[in-house]
């Protein structure tokens, strides 16, 4: 996209899509911001809780400290029902969701897309760390490894990125902090959150036991034979080691999970490796070039060299260990985002 002249900024009251929004405004742009509330503080009310109405507070003096517009949009009912009912039933089914892929996908672009529209401007933007290179603006990584968001970004869609700019995609976080030292934002120090937005004070198997219920069932080896009992396979995702709770001399990982006979089975470490991967609900966006390809299964865990010999399967060159269903894989040629996929299932 060229040099957008009104640009949609969300806003969390956080340095990174601070400094998102300023840099827009020092380019010209006529910035409008956003801050979009999914849940409340009425559980959690913990000063750095993103996504809430004291969050929405923050914002507004952030907005305030750039010289912007500052708009709060209630987007609550739609993130219950397409987020938080989302996380339950995955883990209701044995899986395990990325709660804030989903959200990018179902709510926030489509939302501010929306908004935009509404409030006549051009394009939207955020404080990720991605970048849209090429004539195709192809999502790509960051320049900056250790904060690069592409992962999470991965499933919106391409058409709706089309309308996007992350004006953080070429810097450093540590660039972003001295930006914001610079221009004195009251946020330059504000550390950000590594919680899940909906989750009171990060307990996320209380959430789940409290929506769920008690749902016991066995823990077993991989011949069968019970070794404990749990009280909901919701408390288990693939590749756990800690919370096991069993007497054995050697480490134990969770290697698989069956929601509907509620057993978790447990092997040994070399057991949770998968050099396989099927994946579905498919979001491409290529091209792809016929280059070297790396997958990445979690969004803070590292890639690894693949090759794809249909749309719906990915060979790891090496074993990755806790591929679990639900999660979503990215494949990058390059640093390019080439497709993006839900995890069925993970093979040795």
């Amino acid at each position: 996209m060229n040099h957008p002249g009104s640009v949609l900024v969300g806003l969390s009251g956080g340095v990174d899509s601070a400094v998102a929004a300023l840099l827009l405004k020092r380019q010209g742009c006529r910035v409008v911001a956003v801050t979009l509330v999914f849940s409340d503080d009425s559980e959690d009310p913990a000063e750095n809780r993103p996504c809430s109405p004291s969050a929405a507070g923050k914002a507004a003096a952030v907005a305030a400290d750039i010289g912007v517009r500052h708009m709060v949009v209630d987007a609550s009912d739609m993130f219950r029902r397409e987020v938080v009912q989302y996380f339950v039933r995955e883990y209701e089914n044995g899986r395990t969701p990325n709660p804030c892929v989903a959200c990018n996908a179902r709510i926030r672009f489509g939302v501010m897309r929306d908004i935009a529209g509404e409030q006549g401007l051009e394009a939207m933007a955020t404080g990720h760390y991605a970048r849209l290179v090429g004539g195709g603006r192809t999502l790509a990584r960051g320049v900056d490894c250790a904060k690069d968001q592409s992962y999470v970004l991965a499933r919106v869609s391409p058409e709706l990125l089309k309308s996007v700019v992350f004006p953080l995609g070429g810097l450093c976080k540590r660039e972003v902090r001295d930006i914001a030292a610079a221009a004195g934002l009251s946020c330059r120090d504000v550390e950000e959150s590594q919680e899940i937005c909906f989750v009171p004070h990060d307990d996320y198997k209380r959430f789940l036991r409290l929506r769920l219920g008690e749902r016991p069932g066995a823990i077993v080896d991989l011949h069968g034979n019970e070794l404990a009992r749990h009280t909901g396979t919701y408390n288990f995702t693939i590749g756990q080691r800690k919370g096991l709770r069993l007497a054995r001399s050697e480490p134990t990982y969770v290697v698989a999970i069956d929601a509907g006979t509620r057993e978790v089975t447990v092997g040994n470490a070399e057991d949770t490796f998968s050099s396989v991967v099927r994946i579905t609900d498919l979001v491409s966006h290529g091209p792809y070039s016929g280059g070297p390809l790396v997958v990445q299964v979690r969004s803070s865990g590292e890639a690894v060299s693949a090759h794809m010999p249909d749309s719906e399967t990915v060979i790891l060159h090496e074993p990755m260990q806790g591929v679990a269903p639900g999660q979503t894989a990215v494949v990058y040629e390059d640093e390019r985002v080439i497709l993006a996929g839900t995890i069925v299932s993970a093979e040795r």
